[in-house]
């Protein structure tokens, strides 16, 4: 290395420094080592800006990314409120469901008692029969909002039966009231019918003559029914009737128990169908124990027959 050469031209001509030459390498070295101070200095001088650099920018990245996530926490927790708002809607659609079927079901019970429908066949506690051959899916996701919709769809078809099933039980309690005020019974507690309705040979004369009743021949004394609720109008001796027992039952509907040896009831009582009101006997124009049984529709004598086996 002492023997490398340093050549230079300058205005004078070229000059010659060798390395061998003791204070030129000085120099050299001199120089070399004042450069390289200079380049550590501003090394050193320049690392706190770069750091402070590198520091903000890592600040800058942190801070954005603590936004984000509190965003994203914001997010989730306005989701969450909303799902959770969602299942206490459910909630409570649900709990007025179950309400009004519990409203359904009991009516249907009584519903079916009034019609003498057959439990069975009316019962809205048995799970109904679903089925079907193989379906193709929709590909449609199950969210808050349909199901909240089909919550409300099946609420509003509750309500509709519920509707429904008051004016039927309405329905049903009038026909049951109008028939329990319709003679539908047989008039004596047990006996056989003796002479029908109509025209026949009058036992006392011989006669052609129209009977305008029904007799009912049975043990002695036995007991005089209500063929239907009503008010009793007439209580006691009628002429040819003897003891007899008129019921007004409403609706034109009137009927009478005549040739009784007992009168059970008194005036105005009111009495339910298949209520004992007389004793049989044979007071008045009878010829032996027996009860003469009428019915009359807006003051006229009509068949009894088709009402007792009605």
């Amino acid at each position: 290395m002492h023997n490398l050469t340093i050549l230079k031209q300058d205005h004078s001509g070229i000059k010659q420094y060798s390395l061998a030459n003791r204070s030129i390498r000085i120099k050299i070295y001199g120089f070399m080592g004042l450069a390289l101070g200079l380049v550590f200095t501003l090394g050193l001088a320049s690392a706190p800006l770069i750091l402070s650099f590198s520091t903000d920018s890592d600040k800058d990245t942190i801070q954005q990314l603590q936004a984000r996530l509190q965003a994203g926490q914001s997010e989730l927790d306005t989701l969450k409120k909303e799902v959770q708002n969602d299942i206490d809607a459910m909630t409570l659609q649900i709990g007025q469901l179950m309400a009004q079927s519990t409203r359904l079901n009991a009516l249907s019970s009584r519903l079916t008692e009034a019609s003498d429908i057959n439990p069975e066949d009316f019962d809205l506690n048995a799970m109904p029969g679903l089925g079907g051959a193989d379906l193709e899916l929709t590909g449609d996701i199950n969210t808050p909002q349909t199901v909240y919709a089909s919550l409300f769809s099946l609420e509003q078809s509750f309500n509709q039966q519920q509707e429904q099933f008051d004016v039927l039980s309405r329905l049903i309690n009038e026909q049951s009231i109008e028939r329990n005020v319709t003679p539908h019974l047989m008039p004596l507690e047990s006996g056989w019918i003796s002479s029908y309705y109509g025209k026949r040979i009058d036992p006392f004369t011989g006669q052609q003559a129209s009977h305008s009743g029904m007799d009912y021949s049975g043990a002695y004394q036995s007991n005089i029914l209500a063929a239907a609720d009503g008010v009793v109008v007439w209580a006691g001796p009628r002429g040819s009737y003897g003891r007899m027992v008129e019921i007004d039952h409403g609706n034109g509907f009137m009927t009478r128990y005549a040739h009784a040896q007992k009168v059970t009831v008194k005036l105005g009582q009111r009495v339910t169908a298949g209520e004992h009101i007389a004793t049989m006997g044979k007071t008045g124009r009878a010829t032996s124990e027996h009860l003469h049984f009428e019915v009359l529709k807006n003051g006229h004598k009509v068949n009894p027959l088709p009402f007792i086996h009605s």
